[in-house]
């Protein structure tokens, strides 16, 4: 569905939209059509609206899971790590004052990531890259169901961590297909989580963390850390999609997989968190050869 909103449109404009779209309210049309019809839906609006203001509103593949187009507005899309956000007419969001004004938590985490970023491009030196998988994406139902970590010093992998987790839950059968790891091996192999975070945060103590959309991987564990009274915040978390979004802009999607593909890394393996660990050093490396 796409949402295009406009003022000041010329009557012969609203007509021709009415063949596509449906308006409901004035100067606010909605519909179904697929991207080409979109893309010369919004050239005709920007040929003929004249002096009007038009912003379309339509799904992505990224992040966000949508994308918008303005014309002729005061309100202009700003790129902050390849999410895309508004900058209001008001010159407020110069000079860091954007911290204190509307931006929701998850955007303010994401500009202090920006830094972190930064940091993890110059070092290079001892840091951990981590990745977990889980039973699904909900916090608040699903489960960690593996961690794994790797320790680079000075370019080299010199250690190892993988866990498998004991989960209380069933695993989906989508999960299954996706990591590879099935009910028996859990039962078989997978260890109370209560036991593994302990010998991961001693894994990781005093290292800097990096990981690929970290926001999920700490979510899940900053929740876990805090049922097992385990303090995560002096850890110093890193994400590496960052630096990817900053170096390879235009990507309509940014999954490991696809960026390991746009580099030119060949990864066969399965989704399992080790093996990931593996596979974003290797992204990382290409990224601080550019």
């Amino acid at each position: 569905m796409i949402v295009l909103t406009m003022t000041n449109c010329p009557p012969k404009l609203r007509g021709d939209l009415s063949k596509w779209l449906l308006e409901i309210n004035t100067g606010v049309y909605v519909g179904n059509v697929n991207a080409r019809v979109r893309e010369l839906i919004w050239k005709r609006v920007c040929e003929n609206i004249k002096n009007g203001q038009a912003t379309l509103v339509f799904p992505a593949n990224n992040e966000q899971h949508m994308d918008f187009y303005v014309h002729n507005t005061n309100w202009q899309p700003i790129d902050l790590d390849g999410i895309k956000l508004m900058k209001h007419p008001k010159n407020i969001y110069e000079q860091g004052e954007m911290l204190k004004s509307g931006f929701s938590n998850a955007a303010k985490r994401r500009m202090g990531l920006k830094k972190n970023a930064r940091r993890a491009e110059k070092a290079d030196n001892d840091f951990v890259i981590i990745d977990i998988e889980t039973t699904g994406l909900s916090v608040e139902n699903d489960e960690i169901l593996e961690i794994g970590a790797i320790r680079i010093v000075n370019g080299k992998t010199v250690e190892e961590y993988e866990r498998l987790i004991a989960v209380k839950t069933e695993i989906a059968q989508n999960i299954s297909e996706l990591t590879g790891i099935t009910q028996e091996q859990v039962k078989e192999n997978g260890k109370p989580i209560n036991e593994v975070l302990p010998s991961f945060m001693d894994f990781v103590k005093g290292s800097e963390v990096a990981g690929y959309n970290m926001n999920f991987d700490h979510d899940f564990l900053l929740a876990e850390c805090n049922r097992q009274g385990i303090d995560i915040t002096k850890i110093k978390f890193t994400d590496v999609m960052t630096i990817v979004k900053s170096k390879l802009k235009g990507m309509r999607s940014y999954k490991l997989e696809s960026v390991a593909k746009r580099l030119v890394i060949t990864t066969k393996q399965q989704h399992r968190a080790l093996s990931d660990c593996y596979l974003l050093y290797q992204v990382y490396c290409k990224l601080n050869e550019k």
